[in-house]
């Protein structure tokens, strides 16, 4: 996807390798059976090596991002980053990771030539976490922004709702702030990323970066994550 990043995927669902000096940032991990064929093969397939993940940072505990984490945990020794409620959501599975790094807000993770910054943004779970990723495209930068939980349901609490809507108008701010100009997810259809990954295949020398969609483009994507909950909280309120 670009120079550092490669995306490791399912039709449903995006892990995120950052390649860095010094090894691989692994942002979300799929689910359990995704782990052989989609991170360790995928990783072999783009010329990288499962043995050189260094950090795994969880978006949020659910099975679809969290499902390997174990696997990888104990394999390769990988250290691993979870917003602080999402460790006692992951510490209820049947058989969980160890509890290793609590990720703080606004956290700097420095792998060699690389620094991603993590956020905490609670609303699809308690300890949702977003990131900042620098990437290069050609040797160019640019900044890869991901919102770590996008979905919501019926079954999304007011507290969260609320909670969702203050954070995705921070992140917002933050991403203009830094430039963020290009948008990364963990569900493939929310960034259309499968037909953007067609894309980056075809792509020849001089063609744009399909990925890279502008600073605006990037903040209508978090108005609408905001206005989506604000919506949600307005059913919720009795306002249809």
């Amino acid at each position: 996807v670009f120079d550092n990043l490669f995306m490791l995927t399912t039709k449903v669902n995006s892990a995120w390798a950052v390649k860095t000096s010094e090894g691989i940032i692994l942002i979300d991990t799929l689910f359990g059976y995704a782990a052989q064929d989609a991170i360790v093969d995928g990783l072999k397939k783009v010329g990288l090596d499962a043995k050189d993940i260094k950090y795994i940072v969880v978006s949020h505990a659910h099975g679809d991002h969290d499902g390997s984490v174990k696997f990888l945990q104990d394999t390769y020794k990988a250290r691993v980053i979870m917003g602080p409620k999402d460790w006692e959501l992951s510490g209820r599975q049947a058989d969980p990771p160890k509890k290793d790094i609590e990720a703080t807000d606004g956290q700097k993770l420095t792998l060699g030539d690389t620094t991603i910054t993590i956020y905490i943004t609670p609303g699809h779970t308690e300890g949702t976490l977003s990131v900042l990723v620098p990437v290069k495209d050609h040797g160019q930068p640019h900044m890869a922004m991901e919102w770590g939980g996008t979905a919501l349901s019926a079954g999304t609490t007011k507290a969260m709702l609320e909670s969702y809507i203050s954070n995705a108008k921070r992140f917002k701010d933050i991403s203009d702030g830094l430039g963020a100009d290009v948008i990364i997810g963990n569900h493939t259809e929310y960034n259309d990323a499968l037909n953007r990954m067609e894309s980056t295949r075809a792509r020849k020398a001089n063609d744009p970066n399909p990925w890279i969609v502008g600073k605006g483009e990037v903040q209508k994507y978090l108005t609408v994550v905001e206005e989506c909950a604000k919506s949600w909280l307005a059913i919720g309120n009795g306002r249809p």
